[in-house]
C-alpha cells in the first residue's frame, strides 16, 4: 500500500500521495496516484491495488474520471457513489483482497456559496486500535462523506480554520508510514509553532495553498527517507511526491453547519471508520 493524504484549510484543499509501486517480489516502479477531477472542482488519491480488472489503476482511474465528465455527473455525491459501485463491480477478488482506499475532496456550490466535502471510498472495514493496521476486507466498497456532514459540525472546523496554521488532515495508507507521518508532523509542528511565535524572528505559518503544499512535501519526503532506510522488502512509500491543489473559492462559507443540519451519510450501513 502507499501513503495518501487530504488537507483542508481556509486556503483550500491539498491532495498528496507518494509514487512508488511495490509487489510481493519488490519494487514495481512508480505510477500516478493523485488525480484531478476539474469538472467538479475536486481531486482524488488512491491507495491499495494498482489495477482494476487487470487494467493499471492510473489508466482505469483516468478513464473513469473522463467517463463521469462525459455522462454529465454533476456532484461529488454522485461521482463518489458511482466510483464505489464500479470498483465493487470491476475489481477481481484478488485485487480486493489487500484493501483499497480512495480520498476524494472538492468544493460543492449551492446557490452563491461553496463548502468543502471529503468523500471516503474503501473496502477496508476498520483499523486496529493498538497496531494501526487495517482490519477486515469487504467485497463491496463503502462510501461516506466525512468532513461536511461529520467532522466539521462536530469540531467547528471552519471557525478553527480562521486561526493561522490550522487545518483538517485525512491520511491513509501503509500503517507504519501513516502513523510515522502523524507522529513526526505532530512533533515538528510543535517546534514550528514555537519558531513562528518568536517575536524576534520573521518566520510564520503558511499563508497560501502553495506554502502549505511545501510543508506537506517535506513531511512526505521524510517518510520516503524512512522507508529507504528500512529493512522492508521494498520502499513501500517513496518516489516523487504527487500533489493536486484546489484553491478555496472566494464565496466559501466560514461557519460550520450545526449538527442538527447534518445530512444523513449515504450508505449509512458502512461501519465506523475514523481517519
Amino acid at each position: 500500500m502507499t501513503l495518501i493524504l487530504t488537507q483542508i484549510s481556509k486556503y483550500g484543499i491539498i491532495h498528496a500521495s507518494d509514487s512508488n509501486l511495490t509487489s510481493h517480489q519488490g519494487p514495481a516502479g512508480e505510477s500516478q496516484k493523485t488525480f484531478a477531477v476539474p469538472f467538479l472542482h475536486a481531486g482524488l488519491t488512491v491507495a491499495g491495488s494498482f489495477s482494476v480488472h487487470r487494467v493499471p489503476m492510473n489508466d482505469w482511474m483516468t478513464q473513469f474520471i473522463q467517463s463521469q465528465a462525459d455522462t454529465g455527473t454533476s456532484s461529488l455525491t454522485e461521482f463518489a457513489r458511482n466510483l464505489g459501485k464500479e470498483l465493487t463491480a470491476q475489481m477481481t477478488a484478488s485485487e480486493k483482497e489487500h484493501g483499497s482506499i480512495v480520498h476524494m475532496a472538492g468544493y460543492v456550490f449551492e446557490g452563491d456559496q461553496a463548502h468543502p466535502e471529503f468523500w471516503f471510498i474503501r473496502n477496508v472495514t476498520g483499523v486496529d486500535a493498538e497496531t494501526g493496521e487495517y482490519t477486515g476486507i469487504s467485497p463491496t466498497f463503502c462510501v461516506t462523506e466525512d468532513f461536511w456532514t461529520r467532522d466539521c459540525p462536530k469540531y467547528k472546523l471552519l471557525e478553527s480554520f480562521q486561526q493561522e496554521g490550522y487545518y483538517q488532515l485525512y491520511i491513509n495508507g501503509f500503517a507504519s508510514g501513516r502513523i510515522s507521518y502523524v507522529a513526526l508532523q505532530s512533533i515538528i509542528n510543535q517546534v514550528l509553532f514555537q519558531i513562528w511565535n518568536n517575536p524576534q524572528w520573521s518566520f510564520r505559518p503558511p499563508k497560501s495553498l502553495e506554502e502549505a503544499e511545501a510543508l506537506i512535501k517535506q513531511f512526505m519526503n521524510l517518510i520516503g527517507t524512512l522507508f529507504m532506510l528500512s529493512d522492508y522488502h521494498a520502499p513501500l512509500i517513496g518516489g516523487d511526491v504527487q500533489t493536486y491543489l484546489i484553491p478555496q473559492p472566494p464565496n466559501t462559507v466560514t461557519e460550520s453547519p450545526l449538527p442538527q443540519q447534518q445530512k444523513q451519510n449515504p450508505h449509512s450501513e458502512c461501519p465506523g471508520f475514523n481517519v
